[in-house]
């Protein structure tokens, strides 16, 4: 059966602050540093106080030697499970009392159910990833079904039966099933039976190892060790839905798309093209997929296949698939959301070929690159306590080059999210964050749009202009070595505002990216939010 999906909007990509250092750590730092409030509770003693409820997570939290820390005064999310979901879960995990779990299981189970300094609400919950990561750092997936409040669900498996518990650091949301810690990767979701032709395809054509990778390893500029964390979308096809399509096995599949006995592995071989097609190098929840440009109701998603592209639109009863505006040419989603350790899984009810759309207003945002999403800590991050700013160096990125004035210039590319204090930096910008240019006189920096669709466009640019006492940050755009903007001053003498500038109009006579190239002509402080291909009929 098909779900009622209900295209919900906002969501940025978040991650956890100070306190997940706090709680990677078994033993409780604050057992003689609780605190407790006149009229209300904090989150353990109040669910200590609730022991018909939750007696036994009480004791798991107290066993994880992290009872004390969650009466702490600073901002927590819990997920509580109750005491049946918690008997539930240890019988399934062979367990007879919560004092035979080890004091590192119930640790990590914890933190696995919590969210660390941030309060979310009912209000906030969408259909799909929380963008804030919990404590282990994972995404927890909200899910709705038919039903209205009574049938939300957390990472499709444990139903909420209560909302907005209100402590005096932060708030409990109660559920009735204890949830499994999330281990699975997208390649491990695709095992099995149901998905075994595209889980065999994913692995032919040699997509299987990024799939199951979690975390990647890498240095800093000072060379010391770090892991980079990518995250996938891959729209999945069942057996069945091939079935359906008269596709019955994994050589009729590779039949019916012309790649028998040539090489899977290349990029350029069709079977190779088609299972990029499916998958995007970002995690997308489904609410991700409805954030559409503003006053857009469709948009296009660059998939992993080279200059092909999926069309997300809204159907009659949600989110949809390349429509061609035929009743029934739509690509329906029969499930969405499975969450995986290294990304999402929307199940499709086609087989899904390549499909060429039509032209659609393209939203790129100078942030929006994977590379970027792995090496920022706090990305797209709408809850920040402070400013925050990651300094890249040539080697963390190649999604985007430059070469500042002189070449040895430091913090020449800054990213920069915003806290909400901080006005229209934060509520202007798109996704809350920016660039911040600085690449001393006739330096450059370049980048490679989103594939766009050939055709006619208006092109426009819109980014945060900063108050100065005199006009500074002079540059110039450079669109496939042609001039689109001769001079553009970015700041200005008023206040600080955001502004938007039509750079001209463009042409396009392929399906492809481009290269764009914007010249510091005073080496002062560009501020870089996105820039809009809007379609001109």
């Amino acid at each position: 059966m098909k779900k009622n999906l209900i295209p919900l909007s906002k969501i940025v990509l978040l991650i956890i602050g100070l306190f997940s250092i706090i709680l990677t750590a078994c033993k409780d730092d604050f057992e003689n540093n609780t605190y407790s409030a006149y009229e209300d509770l904090p989150m353990a003693v109040y669910l200590k106080n609730q022991p018909e409820k939750y007696d036994l997570w009480v004791k798991i939290l107290e066993k994880a030697d992290l009872y004390n820390t969650l009466n702490i005064n600073t901002i927590y999310t819990l997920f509580a499970p109750v005491n049946e979901g918690v008997e539930r879960y240890l019988k399934k995990m062979n367990l007879t009392s919560v004092d035979q779990m080890t004091k590192e299981d119930a640790n990590y189970l914890v933190r696995y159910h919590l969210v660390p300094n941030v309060s979310i609400d009912l209000g906030q919950f969408q259909s799909g990833a929380i963008s804030d990561l919990n404590a282990t750092d994972d995404n927890l997936f909200v899910e709705f079904k038919e039903g209205g409040l009574d049938q939300i669900y957390l990472n499709g498996l444990s139903r909420f039966n209560a909302f907005d518990i209100k402590v005096t650091n932060g708030i409990i949301h109660s559920i009735d099933d204890v949830l499994e810690p999330l281990t699975a990767t997208v390649l491990d979701r695709l095992k099995g039976q149901k998905y075994s032709i595209f889980h065999d395809l994913a692995v032919a054509t040699g997509y299987d190892d990024r799939l199951n990778t979690v975390y990647t390893p890498g240095t800093d500029p000072d060379g010391n060790p770090i892991q980079q964390r990518f995250r996938y979308t891959a729209f999945a096809v069942s057996n069945d839905v091939y079935l359906k399509d008269g596709i019955h096995t994994f050589a009729e599949l590779l039949n019916r798309l012309g790649a028998s006995g040539s090489d899977l592995k290349s990029t350029s071989n069709p079977a190779n093209r088609y299972m990029a097609y499916h998958l995007l190098a970002q995690q997308r929840s489904f609410a991700d997929l409805g954030k559409f440009p503003a006053g857009a109701t469709k948009m296009n998603l660059e998939t992993m296949a080279q200059y092909e592209l999926i069309k997300i639109s809204e159907g009659g009863n949600g989110l949809v698939i390349n429509s061609t505006g035929d009743a029934g040419s739509a690509i329906q989603f029969n499930e969405i959301n499975i969450p995986c350790k290294n990304g999402v899984i929307h199940e499709v009810d086609s087989w899904m070929p390549i499909f060429g759309p039509a032209q659609v207003k393209v939203g790129w945002e100078f942030t929006d690159y994977p590379d970027i999403a792995a090496n920022v800590t706090q990305y797209r991050n709408p809850s920040l306590g402070a400013q925050y700013n990651k300094t890249f160096v040539a080697a963390d990125l190649t999604s985007i080059i430059w070469r500042a004035q002189p070449e040895t210039k430091l913090n020449a590319v800054i990213y920069r999210n915003n806290r909400s204090a901080d006005g229209i930096w934060y509520t202007g910008t798109l996704n809350y964050d920016h660039l911040r240019v600085e690449l001393g006189e006739s330096g450059w920096i370049q980048m490679q749009s989103p594939t766009i669709v050939k055709g006619k466009y208006k092109v426009k640019l819109t980014w945060p202009s900063t108050k100065y006492a005199s006009n500074t940050g002079i540059c110039a755009f450079v669109l496939d070595n042609e001039m689109l903007y001769p001079r553009l001053v970015m700041s200005n003498t008023s206040s600080d505002k955001i502004m938007t500038q039509e750079l001209g109009t463009v042409e396009f006579n392929e399906t492809t990216n481009h290269t764009l190239r914007i010249l510091s002509l005073d080496g002062k402080l560009l501020a870089l939010d996105y820039i809009q291909f809007e379609p001109i009929n």
